[in-house]
């Protein structure tokens, strides 16, 4: 489950403490306003989104996975050099169907 996933899950399943509850809503805003996210339909569903390494993205993202931390949510950060197959790019993300998923 990538970290936007489970913190929807959270959102709606978590009893979430209002301060994290605000916390967390401040930083899906922040990426709602920031990040271009590519029609659903137009990406394959075996698709992994990667940022680079440089991208503002990042720290946010760091933000997000701190408060998941916090309630118990696994967060692993996970490099390549190869991510697969590229079906999107951007300034900020590619999206790629690792090696051995079928398209």
């Amino acid at each position: 489950m990538g970290l936007f996933s489970a913190a929807g899950y959270l959102q709606d399943q978590g009893e979430l403490d209002p301060r994290d509850r605000a916390r967390l809503d401040r930083i899906l805003s922040w990426f709602s306003e920031n990040l271009f996210a590519p029609p659903v339909d137009e990406i394959p569903s075996q698709a992994i989104f990667w940022y680079h390494q440089d991208s503002p993205m990042v720290r946010p993202m760091w933000s997000l996975a701190n408060v998941l931390k916090e309630y118990n949510f696994s967060v692993e950060l996970i490099k390549t050099s190869f991510a697969g197959l590229i079906v999107y790019k951007d300034e900020h993300q590619v999206a790629a169907i690792p090696r051995g998923r079928k398209r």
